[in-house]
């Protein structure tokens, strides 16, 4: 049964994911946008409430990855390979490795947590480890608009597969427990932990 209906934006969404720590709240992301959805109660009944993300001075991106954090915040991927942090519909800061160098050469396609880490894949094929108290606690100031980060880990999917140079990673489901499962542009699927 439908219960809310309601047009998320007037370009492709590639994703829609439920808020696991907000009930009522949900985030959708695609072309050119992220936008932050809340359920509201209304005297005519249930309404979707949506605030687009600002980008600012930031330039657009395409989102195709983003994970919700426990403080509520939203981490999301760029077309350039950083990461942007969320603060309601606002960016906080935007995150990259250390000496202003991009988290992933890409885009960054899909986001996770897993053991008190961030994991981070993209089409670089690379997939990496973040501290998560880092990237929540972290602040920019004027003269330094980045926070600058580097990896707990790395892992390259490069060349794990005979006869292909590079495996754009697609998708990431974590266990939890440091073990992974990951889904790569032409459908391969690799079995790891960090």
């Amino acid at each position: 049964k439908i219960e809310l209906r309601s047009k998320a934006f007037s370009q492709e969404v590639y994703r829609v994911t439920f808020s696991p720590h907000v009930d009522g709240s949900l985030v959708t992301s695609g072309t050119g946008h992220i936008r932050f959805w809340r359920m509201a109660s209304t005297f005519t009944g249930l309404k979707l409430q949506g605030a687009i993300g600002k980008f600012g001075t930031v330039a657009l991106s395409d989102i195709s990855g983003y994970v919700e954090l426990p403080s509520g915040k939203v981490l999301s991927g760029t077309d350039w390979g950083n990461l942007l942090l969320w603060n309601g519909n606002l960016i906080e800061c935007e995150v990259c490795r250390e000496g202003g160098l991009p988290c992933h050469e890409g885009s960054i396609n899909c986001l996770a947590i897993d053991a008190g880490r961030i994991v981070s894949g993209g089409d670089d094929g690379q997939i990496c480890y973040w501290d998560l108290s880092a990237v929540e606690a972290a602040e920019v100031t004027e003269e330094e608009p980045t926070f600058q980060l580097l990896p707990l880990a790395t892992l390259s999917l490069a060349a794990r597969e005979e006869g292909r140079a590079v495996a754009k990673v697609q998708s990431i489901v974590t266990g939890g427990d440091g073990k992974w499962l990951v889904q790569d542009a032409a459908g391969a699927l690799y079995e790891g932990d960090a």
